[in-house]
């Protein structure tokens, strides 16, 4: 499922905007007249657009430095749920590698990847940006929604038909730098919360922080859209209750076969993505959060001797109250074939999961023939474990960790 959280508190110097002319890109606004100077050989110096939390617009300028060494920021951010987006000017200064607000109540701070791209984090590790530098004349000469996507947004073309009609599948895709080819990481998306509410089926999943550590690794990242999500064609439809109004099925008999039909779905886009040019024919890092994890879990299962490694975020199919309790075991055991290591994250007090009920989920993993590596965060606030993908300053380590040694296997 898809998170999205209010930054309004991004906002706090909103009361120093200038009256000065605007211009907006998307739904991000600037002030016109924006100069880029000398910034003193800074890494930071140029235009950055992205997004924060992989979903709001985002715009970093950083234009020069001033007489007292200090560079001269304009910071804007797009729409969010309370309202329109707003910009203002501020001055910032570099410690160690990392860019920070001269105004310490401003708590935002942002550092250069390994990939080139600018990471920030703001205030407390909670909100997280992933940028890129762009030029400012090309903006202003296309002024769209379509700079605040790093992830490139296409079509798959696959074998699957429903009622006649073809199926193609919405998907973001990641590139490393270089001529590649690069072996492919795929990352699912999970569950729409409980599934009564189509307008959800809308949202399009992806993680620009993790796609940004994966490209740093040398991988080509895929977030393929299953049928009926995120503009795929096709109906979605895994597992629901037979009146679909009441979401997603508690029963077996209706959840199982929804769980095979979003199989079906990845393996699906795993096989168009093998016929691009940028894609190799090594083996593939299966990763997703919620249902996406089990989804990487089964795919692993499914085609073993392809699998490079599995990074599991908070993986289930359903919720461990109302469920039959024999669904998640059921599908966690699809692992089996898979003989290598599962990286497991969760987080504490989970309202979908407890650590508990997953520790259990995951023992079957062990049970079939596969090595489950299970780490277990703190994700602040309260029933917040669920959301532990989208705190990255949590889980980072424990990925680069993963990736390393599995990038080191003959």
């Amino acid at each position: 499922m898809r998170l999205f959280f209010a930054l309004s508190i991004l906002l706090p110097l909103a009361g120093q905007i200038r009256a000065e002319d605007t211009i907006v890109i998307g739904d991000a606004p600037l002030p016109a007249g924006i100069a880029i100077g000398d910034a003193g050989h800074s890494p930071f110096a140029g235009v950055w657009v992205g997004r924060w939390d992989s979903w709001r617009s985002h715009i970093l300028v950083v234009e020069g430095l001033d007489d007292d060494g200090l560079l001269d920021v304009i910071y804007s951010v797009g729409r969010d749920q309370q309202g329109g987006g707003n910009w203002f000017r501020a001055k910032a200064r570099q410690e160690n590698g990392t860019l920070v607000f001269a105004d310490d109540d401003f708590a935002a701070r942002y550092v250069v990847s390994d990939t080139g791209r600018l990471r920030g984090i703001y205030p407390t590790e909670d909100h997280f940006a992933v940028l890129e530098r762009q030029e400012l004349s090309a903006m202003l000469a296309a002024p769209t929604d379509d700079w605040f996507q790093l992830g490139r947004r296409e079509f798959l073309v696959t074998d699957m038909t429903e009622d006649g009609k073809p199926i193609e599948l919405a998907v973001a895709m990641y590139l490393p730098d270089g001529d590649g080819p690069f072996p492919l990481a795929l990352v699912h998306h999970g569950s729409t919360g409980s599934g009564t509410n189509p307008r959800d089926f809308e949202w399009f999943f992806t993680h620009d922080w993790f796609a940004d550590l994966l490209n740093a690794h040398g991988w080509v990242v895929a977030f393929p859209q299953r049928r009926g999500r995120g503009g795929s064609d096709g109906l979605y439809d895994e597992g629901f209750s037979e009146d679909r109004s009441q979401g997603y099925s508690t029963e077996a008999r209706l959840s199982l076969p929804g769980a095979t039909r979003a199989l079906i779905d990845a393996n699906a886009a795993l096989a168009a993505l093998r016929k691009r040019p940028e894609v190799s024919d090594g083996a593939v890092l299966f990763s997703g959060v919620s249902r996406g994890g089990v989804v990487a879990l089964m795919q692993a299962g499914d085609q073993p001797e392809d699998t490079a490694g599995v990074i599991n975020f908070v993986g289930g199919w359903m919720t461990e109250g109302p469920g039959d309790p024999e669904i998640n075991p059921t599908l966690f055991r699809r692992v089996e074939g898979f003989d290598g290591t599962v990286l497991s994250i969760y987080g504490e007090d989970d309202p979908l999961y407890s650590i508990d009920h997953s520790r259990s989920n995951l023992a079957h993993i062990e049970k079939v023939g596969a090595e489950n590596e299970f780490h277990i965060v703190t994700v602040p606030g309260f029933n917040r474990g669920h959301w532990v993908m989208w705190w990255p300053m949590l889980w980072e380590e424990i990925v680069s960790d993963y990736l390393q040694r599995i990038e080191s296997q003959p």
